[in-house]
């Protein structure tokens, strides 16, 4: 495998994320947080990124809302939005005109590239040295076509690898060693989570963009096995399944509100979290995606307090490959996937490319230990012309919403449904 060495400044770098958090500053901290400990350090941000955090949260919580409206059954979810934003900001990087305004609107971060790519940058380079406790790395590659014999424009090039630090690889799509090649980086940067992206390569494609997430943690506070016991878990449809339900009584930050109880599980040091979104009785996991924004999320944050709280939450896995050409066109952003009228004048000269293919492979495993979850996002860019004593209860005995934060920016990293399957 040769790397590209017509860029000059080619690097490997691998680090890769699995959580987006939940607070930007001290003003958005839980009412009864203590400062971190040593190992735990803050990721600072201005003003302005606090307000794209704000707005990329938003994005978070618009995604799920469309992912879940287009899925059929009642089949579990888990999507990494925070993976998703980073191949968007490689193509917005890329683009010009309207279709660049377009996905700049989706994202919400504002339409400054360099601002965008500014904020990318710092999360890439600080979340994974937010908790010595918790494993985050991201990764971002791009694999271009040889067989087209297609040339990034030097600034594309330069901008991938100072922000987002994606190695740049070409390689024949025509030769299947290839596609182990990109899938054995999934993998690797998944630690195997992932294990593969793509059934077969397009020898059409011009190129791949992809993004790697990955996130391993252990509970502050573990789970006991002994206490894991069999117990009915009520499905959507009302159906109950037997399902491994893990028992802890424990202090933990605790909310209400009419449509759902939260429930904040820490990880490490405390400088990633879990939160459990769990309907009240009469609601339904609909109902509580419709109402999430970036606002209510946080709004509800601020109202939890510390309790004894008895939990029960199940032992589960759930994985989802999700494509994300229709999702992402019907929040606003349709021209980046159009053949005739995609505008990416500044990836490659005298291309013109659209994205053809988009989607996300993405899994996450909860036990008593912990969790482990990973997430890989891909687009394919084609040319056109080629084509103890407790108050409070939290028994999670029904479908669930969940998602997993940074605590000092409050990026979503990950969000999920689980609905007993």
């Amino acid at each position: 495998m040769k790397r590209f060495w017509k860029f000059k400044t080619l690097v490997t770098v691998a680090m890769l994320t699995v959580l987006q958090a939940c607070v930007c500053d001290d003003s958005m901290l839980n009412v009864n947080a203590e400062e971190p400990p040593a190992h735990h350090k803050k990721i600072s941000l201005t003003e302005a990124q606090r307000q794209m955090r704000d707005n990329n949260n938003e994005f978070a919580c618009n995604l799920f809302r469309t992912i879940n409206a287009q899925k059929t059954g009642d089949a579990s979810t888990i999507v990494s939005p925070i993976s998703v934003s980073y191949v968007l900001g490689m193509l917005n990087d890329g683009a010009d005109g309207e279709t660049r305004q377009q996905i700049a609107d989706v994202l919400g971060l504002g339409n400054s590239v360099e601002e965008i790519n500014l904020f990318f940058k710092k999360m890439i380079e600080e979340a994974p040295y937010v908790d010595t406790q918790v494993t985050v790395k991201i990764a971002n590659s791009i694999d271009v076509n040889s067989g087209l014999d297609i040339s990034l424009i030097p600034q594309y090039e330069a901008d991938m690898m100072k922000y987002y630090k994606a190695p740049v690889y070409a390689m024949d799509f025509n030769e299947n060693s290839n596609l182990a090649f990109i899938n054995k980086w999934c993998n690797t940067n998944t630690d195997g989570m992932v294990p593969s992206i793509l059934d077969e390569l397009n020898p059409l494609a011009s190129m791949y963009l992809l993004n790697a997430v990955y996130f391993k943690a252990n509970w502050t506070e573990k789970f006991d096995p002994k206490e894991t016991r069999n117990m009915y878990f009520t499905k959507q449809n009302g159906t109950n399944v037997e399902r491994k339900m893990m028992h802890l009584k424990t202090k933990a930050d605790y909310a209400k509100n009419d449509l759902y109880k939260m429930l904040c599980l820490p990880y490490g040091s405390k400088g990633y979290c879990m939160y459990l979104l769990l309907p009240n009785e009469g609601k339904t996991i609909d109902d509580v995606i419709q109402s999430l924004t970036s606002q209510s999320l946080d709004n509800q944050r601020l109202n939890t307090f510390s309790a004894a709280v008895d939990i029960l939450i199940p032992r589960f896995t759930t994985e989802n490959e999700t494509k994300l050409e229709n999702v992402l066109s019907s929040m606003g952003m349709p021209l980046a996937f159009d053949y005739d009228l995609a505008d990416f004048p500044n990836m490659a000269q005298g291309y013109n490319l659209y994205v053809s293919m988009m989607k996300q492979k993405a899994k996450i495993e909860v036990n008593e230990e912990g969790t482990k979850a990973a997430a890989v996002t891909v687009a394919e860019m084609t040319n056109r012309s080629s084509s103890s004593v407790s108050g409070y209860t939290f028994h999670a005995t029904r479908p669930f919403v969940y998602f997993i934060m940074e605590e000092s920016t409050g990026s979503i990293f990950f969000m999920g449904t689980y609905c007993g399957d």
